[in-house]
């Protein structure tokens, strides 16, 4: 009686251990992964060290012309963004709406579209004027951070098993 007492309660003390592991090993992960992650993503922010153009190691000739650049993109697309937010709070009240009409749908699903375009232009003239700011080597390393940044944020997208 005495050994699967101790038996019970050895099992449950490396129960507890493991799970313990476990959530301290998640825990380190996912905080290891949100340091690296948010270095390397465009966020829109005002402190300079989370534009990852930061990392390259710019000259104050090339940080005087990219802080302005950088303020005016950043505070044009959370405009952007904002308004969009706008749409689709609008399509979710419409789309749930008794009268869906679909002429109403279709003319919100085209205001999207154009900010979405107005966003990709944005962001494809932003990136262009980096580029022409920085040398070769750190065109080099910028697209290289653009490229993993692109990638780890659109991980959700990926379908595992397909292509």
């Amino acid at each position: 009686m005495k050994i699967k007492k101790n038996r019970r309660l050895v099992m449950i003390l490396v129960l507890s251990l493991a799970v313990n592991t476990a959530a301290l090993a998640v825990g380190g992960y996912n905080w290891y992964c949100g340091r690296h992650l948010s270095s390397t993503a465009l966020h829109s922010s005002d402190k300079m060290n989370h534009h990852f153009y930061q990392v390259l190691g710019l000259t104050p000739g090339q940080l005087a012309k990219m802080n302005p650049i950088a303020a005016a993109f950043h505070s044009r697309l959370e405009n952007l963004h904002s308004a969009m937010a706008g749409k689709k709070d609008q399509m979710v009240n419409l789309l749930s709406g008794k009268d869906s009409a679909s002429r109403q749908v279709e003319k919100l699903r085209e205001e999207m579209a154009a900010i979405q375009d107005t966003i990709q232009k944005l962001v494809i003239s932003h990136v262009l004027e980096v580029k022409a700011i920085l040398d070769l080597d750190q065109r080099e390393r910028f697209f290289g951070l653009l490229r993993r940044s692109m990638t780890h944020e659109h991980l959700m997208f990926v379908r595992t098993g397909g292509k």
